[in-house]
């Protein structure tokens, strides 16, 4: 898969967790190929959400990638575990605190034979992740503020930043994918792509609709 290619990515967020297996299932089963984990420790962001335990339980119910965000403080601390629980590429922000470096921990992800990103806050400017660009598969312009689902998609303060993430990659010859988490809808996702995205986290707008063949193949097409 190239970072040409547009790909939905259901946020297990808003899924039901009472029904964890099950909710998988209902993604794999409309023909998603990558799936994403939040985790989120309460202290870099205001919410808590799961740890490990949670993407080694999703592990053992799919084979689909698992793409996961760790929206934590000192990741490289907590690296190992995700690494032993099952993802397939792990995104860290620039923003959290670490006991080493960034780019530290990025090279152990790689060096795990793991893919590994880079998040940026709304209020966080592209420049921030150009030290490390060329040691990321992926590079995520969070469009909601890290930490709670539903909120409304911030066009006007992202997208620009998503943009030149997207001109700085071609202009370098680069190949990480771009992806957008937050308020990702049949009506935001297009713009999104517009300006560079490829990879679209969906959480209410996959797992909120009854019909969900019907929410995939919306989600789908807006971004063909």
């Amino acid at each position: 898969m190239t970072h040409d290619t547009p790909l939905i990515l259901p946020s297990l967020l808003a899924a039901d967790w009472s029904k964890v297996a099950a909710e998988v299932k209902r993604a794999e089963e409309v023909g998603v190929q990558w799936l994403h984990l939040d985790v989120m420790d309460g202290a870099f962001v205001d919410n808590i959400s799961f740890g490990p335990q949670m993407v080694q339980t999703v592990r053992k119910c799919t084979d689909m990638y698992l793409d996961v965000h760790l929206m934590i403080h000192r990741p490289d601390h907590f690296l190992e575990r995700f690494l032993h629980a099952g993802a397939d590429n792990i995104t860290i922000h620039v923003e959290a605190r670490y006991d080493t470096s960034v780019i530290e921990t990025l090279r152990r992800i790689r060096a795990a034979g793991k893919h590994a990103g880079i998040a940026l806050h709304p209020d966080t400017p592209f420049e921030a992740a150009i030290p490390y660009a060329h040691e990321i598969d992926l590079l995520l312009v969070m469009t909601v503020v890290p930490g709670f689902g539903g909120q409304p998609f911030m066009e006007k303060q992202t997208m620009p930043k998503l943009a030149a993430a997207r001109d700085y990659r071609d202009a370098h010859g680069l190949k990480y994918h771009l992806e957008v988490d937050g308020g990702i809808y049949t009506n935001t996702a297009p713009i999104a792509k517009a300006n560079g995205a490829n990879l679209f986290v969906c959480g209410t707008s996959f797992y909120g609709p009854a019909d969900t063949p019907q929410a995939m193949a919306e989600l789908t097409a807006c971004v063909a």
